[in-house]
């Protein structure tokens, strides 16, 4: 999934600091539900750098639930009535967020730009 500069910076910001502090409940979710919830936390963290930067939430939350099944973060289960399924692994996403920090080139430069980083980020990508 290609998400542009904004979205990247946005999904990055919520792996950086946020996501550590998310977990669900062990039952299975639809994927719908699971964008939705993801979207809303996505909403609270990034509320501080305006509608823009919020706006993103719902595309940046399917990325990150697209990477967090494949990731093994979420288990799937297909239903009885061909749907998927998906249950929260808090091992694996514990081990993506932390693969994720270490090599997302966004997060990265954040650590080397200091305290600053995110707020000029996301001034200068929602100027316009």
């Amino acid at each position: 999934m290609s998400l542009t500069d904004l979205e990247q910076h946005v999904y990055a910001y919520y792996v950086a600091g946020d996501a550590a502090q998310f977990s669900a409940a062990p039952r299975f979710y639809p994927y719908g539900e699971l964008t939705l919830i993801l979207a809303d936390k996505i909403q609270v963290a990034t509320r501080k750098f305006g509608r823009k930067a919020t706006a993103k939430a719902n595309s940046v939350a399917a990325a990150l639930l697209d990477r967090l099944i494949a990731a093994g973060a979420y288990s799937t289960k297909t239903n009885d009535f061909g749907g998927s399924m998906h249950q929260f692994q808090a091992d694996a996403y514990k081990a993506f967020l932390k693969q994720e920090q270490e090599s997302d080139p966004i997060i990265l430069k954040a650590k080397d730009g200091g305290p600053d980083y995110w707020d000029q980020a996301f001034s200068a990508l929602t100027a316009s």
